[in-house]
């Protein structure tokens, strides 16, 4: 339950930070860039969130217990690294680099996760995932529908679904573990 707390604790401070400036980011002045402090802030955190889930996934690959929890984890390094490709591509032809490393939040829930194995590994990135992952989907619902670049708009619409499918696949996980405890 402890580790529950850390973990909600610190995807409290990643949902927090999503609130500020974009923060990790080079090259953001408006003379490099024209694209607006929320167009901004999307890239930065999209390249969080994907770039955390590459690390989970890789963790998950080797300590979780179930099968299809290690899956689910080799789906998110193969999806989330083509996403972080698809991202920083285009952020560098705005004039922006996106973030090349977690922020401290996501660092934490890492961390954390990092200590366990096995069915404990499992009972704490489960509900971890889900939420990192509602959360960012409600992001790229927000800019596919309110971005003002349109380039930016089209990547999120393009990454929606995936984002989407992945929630769906964590809920039925939440769901098998509930049932099976």
């Amino acid at each position: 339950m402890r580790c529950l707390r850390l973990a909600t604790a610190g995807f409290a401070l990643v949902a927090l930070a999503g609130c500020a400036e974009p923060f990790g980011m080079t090259n953001l002045s408006k003379e490099t860039s024209s694209l607006n402090a929320a167009d901004r802030s999307f890239i930065s955190q999209a390249a969080y969130s994907s770039l955390a889930e590459v690390d989970l996934g890789k963790l998950a690959q080797t300590q979780a217990s179930s099968q299809q929890v290690r899956e689910f984890g080799g789906r998110m390094v193969t999806e989330h690294t083509q996403m972080n490709k698809d991202l920083v591509a285009l952020a560098s032809n705005k004039g922006i680099t996106p973030p090349t490393s977690t922020d401290d939040g996501r660092e934490a829930i890492g961390d954390m996760l990092e200590q366990l194995s096995g069915t404990d590994f499992d009972r704490q990135y489960i509900p971890q995932q889900l939420a990192d992952h509602e959360t960012t989907l409600a992001l790229f619902q927000g800019e596919a529908n309110r971005g003002q670049d349109m380039d930016l708009r089209q990547f999120a619409q393009r990454y929606t679904p995936v984002i989407q499918r992945h929630v769906e696949m964590l809920r039925r996980m939440s769901t098998q573990a509930i049932s099976s405890n």
